[in-house]
């Protein structure tokens, strides 16, 4: 089975009211948080959120954000970027920390577009990685230190990103496997 075939479908594949009212109350909530829940700012907001919701809607062909698998990494990317950020500052606080700087390579099995490069930024938030590029179907990571396990990170990483896109991890790859 090809690539095209078994990608996941697009949000705009996703029709009726449910969809688009979801979307505008993403893009009201983000507005609210941007402006401080000032009133007076709603006059501007009601457009902006609604061209927002609209452009999203017909731009955005990767999956679909899945509320529910954001929901469960928020609290795990908050943790991760704050271990992320400790370990980088005991690093430059305590010069005698060993490093051991380089490059690693890992082949992704999530899908292209939206869900890679993700993925890629995240990895650049977590203890000391920094996502250097995307190469074809390989993530390359710069690493403080390459004895940290970090396939064993990204591997970790990929069903929890792919479950904020609302994919099932497991039935994807295993319908990628499939001939």
């Amino acid at each position: 089975m090809n690539a095209s075939t078994s990608t996941p479908p697009s949000a705009n594949s996703q029709s009726g009211w449910p969809g688009r009212v979801r979307r505008i109350m993403l893009f009201a909530v983000l507005w609210w948080m941007l402006t401080g829940g000032a009133a007076g700012s709603w006059l501007l907001g009601v457009p902006v959120v609604l061209v927002a919701a609209w452009l999203s809607r017909t731009l955005w062909v990767d999956p679909p954000l899945s509320l529910a698998g954001l929901a469960r990494f928020t609290p795990w990317f908050a943790y991760q970027s704050l271990a992320g950020a400790t370990d980088v500052a005991q690093r430059a606080l305590r010069p005698a920390m060993p490093l051991h700087p380089g490059l690693v390579r890992y082949r992704l099995r999530l899908p292209p577009g939206v869900c890679r490069v993700s993925l890629a930024n995240v990895v650049s938030m977590l203890p000391g990685t920094l996502s250097a590029e995307l190469d074809g179907d390989e993530l390359v990571m710069h690493a403080l230190d390459t004895r940290q396990d970090l396939h064993a990170m990204v591997r970790d990483l990929e069903p929890r990103i792919a479950a904020v896109f609302g994919l099932e991890f497991d039935a994807w790859l295993a319908e990628e496997a499939r001939p």
